[in-house]
């Protein structure tokens, strides 16, 4: 196959309709843009492709199923999609929404925890998208604090939830890479560990690990390796997390039911989004006095310990490895699929083989965005 040179993207760059601002954003998958439609008054973030991994068999077809995915859900608080299209030198991009807005990560960073009224409307609003794409079939599978875009000043909706790759098209099979892990592990639920049962009751779970974490200041489980991480998710108890912030003992049996090993047992994405909505209302209906019992715990250090096997291990949550994020959507039929074949570079191996972000350590987090200044935007 003739190999065609990786076409260069700087600014005022034009593709499609759009002309390129500048980076503001890369992952494992791609790279995102700012960028401005030439004719029309609108703003737009341009995903494309790593020119790395045109020879990785599947990957301009996951992209592109990001794509019908966001096109098929309608929700304000999943990014519209405007153009999908393929570079000249076959790379994919996805011109989609543009939305300024700060993610959950970066705010538990300089905060460490919330309030639990804030907590229990974020649960709400992020169940309301999951009850949507639920609905449709999509099941996200990567939901953490990274891909929780907060957007208060967007009168519509004050979330994004973003970073929808895919991993499987409905019955006709899965598009995955060899040696990926499924899902982030300190979110992962227990039955995505197996690689069995992914379904709705997944985002659940994750959705109950991200509340724990902004009301306790910790996620429920860490530790130094994916296999520790998974065994505590499988066997392991979360401490009471009415001990460890002081938040209203409903919400806390929220959380904790979210959390259940067994998916049947946790309450789904619109039941969820009820108790947590009833919750805000009467906590923000409370006295002043009563909130003031309810102040996030200070912030503090921690270890989980866990019986693995006949020893007992102290983890450290600074030495946890992040793992490879894939994400599980389920769509009906695909708009679009193009005829792409793995493009032959100079130099290359004749077989595909695994291509290193060039920031990635051992295991690094694919669709993970590394922001290049101090606003985040979709990706």
């Amino acid at each position: 196959m003739t190999s065609k040179c990786v076409v260069e993207l700087a600014p005022d760059t034009v593709v499609g309709s759009y002309r390129l601002v500048k980076e503001i954003g890369r992952g494992g998958m791609g790279t995102v843009y700012e960028a401005v439609h030439a004719v029309l008054p609108r703003r737009a973030a341009i995903k494309v492709m790593h020119p790395e991994l045109r020879r990785q068999p599947g990957m301009a077809t996951r992209m592109v199923q990001e794509a019908a995915i966001l096109e098929e859900v309608r929700h304000p608080g999943v990014v519209r999609v405007y153009e999908c299209n393929l570079l000249e030198d076959h790379r994919p991009w996805i011109a989609m929404e543009y939305v300024d807005g700060e993610t959950l990560a970066a705010r538990l960073q300089y905060m460490r925890t919330l309030p639990p009224l804030e907590v229990a409307k974020l649960m709400a609003e992020v169940a309301d998208v999951l009850a949507s794409v639920h609905a449709c079939g999509v099941v996200h599978r990567d939901l953490k604090p990274d891909n929780l875009l907060l957007t208060p000043a967007d009168r519509d909706f004050p979330l994004r939830v973003i970073d929808w790759g895919v991993a499987r098209l409905g019955p006709s099979g899965r598009l995955t890479l060899d040696g990926m892990t499924p899902g982030t592990p300190i979110y992962m639920a227990p039955e995505q560990a197996t690689g069995k049962n992914i379904a709705a009751p997944c985002d659940i779970y994750a959705l109950g690990v991200i509340a724990y974490e902004a009301l306790a200041g910790h996620p429920p489980f860490d530790g130094r390796t994916l296999a520790e991480v998974v065994c505590m998710h499988m066997m392991g108890e979360a401490p009471p997390l009415r001990e460890l912030c002081g938040a209203p003992v409903e919400l806390c049996n929220l959380v904790h039911q979210m959390l259940n090993k067994d998916p049947s047992l946790r309450p789904g994405a619109v039941e969820v989004r009820q108790l947590a909505r009833a919750i805000a209302v009467a906590f923000a209906a409370a006295p002043t006095e009563e909130l003031a019992a309810f102040r996030p715990a200070a912030a503090r250090s921690h270890s989980v310990t866990v019986a693995a096997t006949d020893e007992v291990i102290v983890l450290d949550p600074d030495e946890l490895e992040g793992g490879v994020t894939e994400m599980l959507p389920v769509v009906h039929k695909l708009r679009w699929t193009p005829d792409i074949e793995p493009v032959a570079i100079p130099g290359a191996l004749a077989e595909p083989r695994e291509v290193p972000h060039p920031r990635a350590t051992s295991e690094d987090d694919l669709g993970e965005v590394i922001l290049l200044d101090k606003r985040r935007t979709v990706s």
